[in-house]
């Protein structure tokens, strides 16, 4: 029990870390578009990031797929350009819209392999059997986006409700800021 509380607890550390300031972002961009009343339709969106990131996580924990890590500075900051993109749009600010939560599980894949390579693979070194560690890191993860959640639809509420501003203003904030970020780091991290 020891060693699955070392790693749900290195999970949820890592997610609240600068190490992980780009998944953050993300996600923090992609339940810009909610109202918090909403709040089952943002775990919804979070259930298919990380469905899609527990999926690479555990192909490259596994070594069944591997995948070029010098492309992935790039990468995720892309995948938060293309987010608040589409926030931006009629289609990515309709709360009701399926499309999200594709999207979100889709550039899910591509943030399991930023965890496996930046952390996962790091922190399992010398244990033999990465599936000891997959589970309870998966976990911990989970913990973590729900803390980041959390946050945020405070931060929400107190924009929406005590500043009496629309849900179309903080998602531009949100998604503007986000993609500023991640623009910056798409150009330092530009592959070619």
């Amino acid at each position: 029990m020891n060693t699955f509380n070392n790693y749900w607890r290195l999970g949820y550390e890592f997610m609240l870390s600068r190490d992980a300031l780009i998944h953050i972002i993300f996600i923090i961009v992609l339940i810009a578009v909610f109202m918090p009343r909403n709040w089952l339709k943002i775990l919804a969106s979070l259930f298919f990031f990380t469905f899609g990131f527990s999926i690479t996580l555990t192909l490259g924990a596994l070594n069944i797929i591997e995948f070029n890590k010098d492309l992935l500075p790039f990468l995720l900051p892309l995948s938060v350009v293309l987010l608040a993109v589409y926030n931006l749009t009629k289609v990515g600010q309709n709360q009701n819209s399926k499309l999200r939560y594709w999207l979100a599980g889709l550039l899910g894949l591509m943030h399991g392999f930023g965890f496996f390579t930046e952390y996962f693979s790091r922190l399992t070194l010398g244990d033999v059997n990465y599936l000891n560690a997959l589970f309870p890191f998966n976990l911990g993860l989970i913990l973590g986006e729900l803390a980041i959640m959390g946050v945020m639809l405070l931060l929400m509420i107190i924009f929406l409700l005590i500043l009496n501003k629309k849900i179309r203003d903080w998602n531009l904030f949100v998604s503007g800021c986000g993609m500023g970020i991640a623009l910056v780091n798409c150009i330092i991290y530009w592959p070619w």
